[in-house]
């Protein structure tokens, strides 16, 4: 998180960022293989892949605001019912719907896999 604040030239701290790289590095470490993926011109920021297993994560601070509510979950269009569907914040409300699992950023950092309940 450090480097990633100290190439910002305009003193910007971009939280936002920042968690991803937390989400990222934490992915790798549970034996996840992470890229990022183009969904149509919404970006997926990890799909996670395990075994068999493929996830699609989204990170954000909050969903709590219409906007960044509606740019979250549409990154998942258009993404098949097979694949997992996942979105970490910092929210306490759960967001959770009948095909993308919320999941607080307190809980993912405690978790070992992605099927921890």
């Amino acid at each position: 998180m450090a480097l990633n604040s100290q190439r910002c030239m305009d003193n910007r701290f971009d939280i936002t960022h920042n968690l991803e790289n937390v989400v990222y590095n934490e992915l790798i470490y549970m034996g996840y293989r992470v890229w990022v993926y183009d969904n149509a011109g919404r970006e997926i920021d990890f799909p996670a892949q395990c075994g068999n297993k493929k996830y699609f994560v989204q990170v954000a601070y909050s969903v709590a605001e219409d906007k960044a509510y509606t740019r979250e979950f549409d990154a998942f269009r258009g993404i098949d019912n097979l694949s997992k569907k996942i979105l970490i914040t910092n929210d306490d409300i759960n967001y959770s719907t009948s095909a993308v699992r919320h999941i607080r950023l307190r809980d993912f950092l405690l978790m070992h896999s992605l099927d921890d309940r």
